[in-house]
């Protein structure tokens, strides 16, 4: 028994390859160890096991027991290396055949692979359940484990812009500990006038992730300026010759093909930006002061803007705040004079 554990363990120092393809039931679920590439194969298996979280079969599926080496968050990643449609189910250690999974998925990357991540203790063992996602199929294919150090780490106060049409409006500044993720892409919206030249850097450590950075004329319009390299930071700069205010919009990717990370941080900087709402005939009213705030739970300082008129008869004063914890509850103070309230 010593002496077979031994060829094992020299195979798998040699050649870096898991060789397991899967055990048909889970009370017998192949031990693997390290992200892998490691192999499956389940087109001789049969189902062993309830639904998954999502209330889907996880068909013809084979079992694996592996070991988190660190704590946090850990991706499953079968991206465009297998020959069918899978359905992957993550679970504690539990008696056979388990029934409360911690996390599970489809999808993830591009149909029919899977990506998705799950949290993990370090040291601790986990059932990884490898299923057939379409009725009668079936096949081989390898997968990976990613560690994902941005999981449980909370949204930045941004957040949910991550779509083109929910864009967060911005203005000229510095934005830090900004959060970008694969699965998590970040836009901006960000008025220029006419005249007046715009730049965004995004910096950040290319090793930690890497981040891409693109500019529109408005949602679905012309890509102005893109900054993609191999190296630390990005910048997109566009000078607005088109005679009218325009609401540009910025995005902030992580790209795909990194296979060594899912997320990373930024600080945005803004020059040449017009105050949010110029473009659509808004204008800033009122001065800041007492700024920067007193950093919040985000990490970053809340900001407060005003548009509109400054005249009570106008009945049109918008009031917005930015970098604010998410579904937090918040409330705006007005007095007739200036003063400070203590926290």
């Amino acid at each position: 028994m010593n002496k077979a554990f031994s060829l094992v363990g020299a195979a798998v120092a040699l050649s870096g390859v898991t060789l397991a393809q899967g055990a048909d039931d889970c009370a017998n679920a192949q031990v693997i160890m390290g992200l892998g590439p490691h192999s499956y194969d389940n087109q001789a298996a049969t189902k062993d096991g309830a639904n998954d979280c999502d209330g889907q079969p996880a068909r013809k599926d084979v079992w694996f027991r592996w070991t988190a080496p660190m704590t946090g968050g850990y991706v499953f990643s079968n991206c465009a290396s297998s020959t069918m449609a899978t359905r992957v189910v993550a679970y504690d250690l539990q008696a056979c055949p388990p029934t409360n999974p911690i996390a599970c998925s489809a999808v993830g990357c591009s149909d029919p692979y899977t990506h998705f991540s799950f949290p993990t203790v370090g040291g601790q063992d986990y059932l990884i359940r490898v299923g057939s996602k379409n009725f009668g199929q079936s096949g081989t294919g390898t997968f990976m484990f990613l560690f994902d150090k941005c999981y449980g780490i909370p949204d930045d106060g941004f957040e949910d812009n991550d779509t083109c049409d929910t864009a967060a409006p911005v203005g000229n500044g510095s934005f830090p500990n900004l959060k970008v993720h694969k699965k998590d892409i970040d836009w901006y919206s960000i008025d220029v006038a006419d005249g007046d030249t715009l730049s965004v850097d995004v910096l950040f450590s290319h090793g930690a992730g890497n981040i891409e950075t693109w500019l529109y004329q408005g949602c679905g319009g012309a890509l102005l300026d893109n900054g993609g390299s191999v190296t630390d930071d990005e910048n997109v700069t566009w000078t607005n010759n088109t005679g009218a205010c325009v609401t540009t919009m910025h995005s902030v990717i992580l790209w795909d093909s990194d296979l060594k990370n899912e997320c990373n941080v930024y600080t945005m900087n803004v020059t040449g930006a017009s105050p949010p709402g110029t473009c659509s005939g808004g204008s800033d009213i009122g001065t800041n002061y007492c700024t920067p705030s007193v950093p919040n739970s985000t990490g970053q300082s809340a900001t407060i803007s005003a548009f509109g008129s400054d005249m009570v008869v106008d009945n049109d004063v918008t009031l917005t705040a930015d970098l604010l914890p998410a579904n937090q509850f918040g409330m705006f103070l007005n007095s007739m004079t200036q003063g400070f309230i203590q926290n």
